[in-house]
């Protein structure tokens, strides 16, 4: 997953403590933005969330009472499905932000959640530029896949390349009953392979926000429609998936698609109101023609065969800057909320709305 890069709260002048916080923590002000810096590569900061640490932690200790019923071998497959869950989803993270940068955008940070990984990412405002962003992430996956699958093979476990994505530990159980030297190391490459496959596959196939697919098929619409009908689209045929996926899954008694499909179904619905609060509440959208030599998205008409005044290209080419300065306020909108505006893009933005209100 990706997202535009919000702002950063501050505990400067709060005192020590305060200055202490602020300088470890992602955003000190608000206790859900905590998260501590692992390490910088490449110019990107590598964060966990504080709540992504003590899950992880969680999980491992749960397991503790079930030693003595299933051995030490289970601990140490459930630690290593943490371990490889989490390089995983970071080099899929690390897609979407070197994606970005080859497409002509930035990206400066990785946070890592409790439901996966998000890459701070500020593609440019194109649908190649989207496309390109949102499919890197999944091209990792693909990637790693082969690795897996012929060290596998190589190792002399073929038949455990292919597998029941919904029960992964009928699979450990073949491997620990090999009673083989190599079990341990077994296990880990299966596991990676495993966890690979489905981070990849829950990322293409859910065709709804916040997953790839659903910004990958958005950006395509972008292509054809424009930002606006695509987005809209792409948010209603989400709540529609996502919805679906939900109901299925309460059938089956799949709780953790449950919990995807509810999650989906608030992403969907998140993006449905920033999209809406860019329109209603700015009077604005985000234009598809951004510095093409118009205002709001609307070319200029054709010059007179005299030319514009010098005056009149001078205008003309404000308007232009202050368009695309205006585009990417509403796109960090779209993506973010308005609430992480900073001061200058609010006061910009509403200098904006009074003049179109102004006539």
């Amino acid at each position: 997953m990706y997202a535009g890069d919000p702002d950063r709260g501050s505990f400067e002048g709060r005192g020590r403590w305060g200055r202490f916080f602020g300088r470890i923590l992602e955003n000190p002000e608000n206790p859900l933005g905590w998260s501590v810096r692992m390490f910088v590569a490449a110019g990107i900061d590598v964060r966990i969330h504080l709540v992504t640490v003590i899950f992880m932690i969680g999980v491992v200790l749960a397991s503790i009472p079930t030693i003595g019923e299933r051995g030490w071998m289970h601990l140490f497959s459930l630690s290593f499905s943490m371990v490889a869950l989490f390089v995983v989803v970071l080099l899929h993270e690390f897609g979407h932000c070197f994606g970005a940068r080859f497409s002509g955008g930035s990206a400066t940070r990785i946070v890592m959640l409790p439901i996966g990984g998000l890459a701070l990412a500020n593609p440019e405002h194109n649908w190649k530029s989207h496309l390109i962003t949102a499919a890197a992430g999944p091209a990792v996956n693909v990637a790693i896949m082969p690795l897996t699958a012929g060290a596998l093979y190589l190792s002399g476990w073929s038949s455990v390349i292919f597998f029941n994505p919904f029960a992964p530990m009928a699979t450990v159980s073949v491997i620990e009953s090999s009673s083989n030297v190599m079990t341990v190391v077994l296990q880990s490459l299966w596991w990676l392979h495993f966890i690979n496959f489905v981070i990849m596959a829950f990322n293409l196939l859910l065709i709804f926000f916040p997953f790839d697919g659903g910004r990958i098929v958005q950006s395509l619409m972008w292509s054809r429609m424009g930002y606006l009908r695509s987005m809209t689209t792409a948010v209603y045929v989400g709540l529609v998936g996502a919805g679906l996926m939900l109901v299925v899954a309460l059938v089956l008694g799949q709780s953790m698609l449950v919990a995807i499909g509810a999650f989906g179904l608030i992403a969907c619905w998140l993006e449905r109101t920033r999209l809406r609060a860019a329109d209603e509440v700015t009077g604005y959208m985000p234009s598809d023609h951004a510095g093409l030599g118009g205002v709001a998205g609307i070319p200029l008409e054709p010059d007179e065969p005299s030319g514009p005044s010098r005056a009149e290209r001078k205008r003309i080419e404000q308007e232009e800057k202050e368009q695309a300065e205006l585009d990417r306020i509403l796109e960090k909108i779209s993506r973010t909320g308005i609430a992480s505006l900073s001061a200058v893009e609010r006061r910009l933005l509403s200098k904006q709305t009074k003049k179109r209100q102004g006539g």
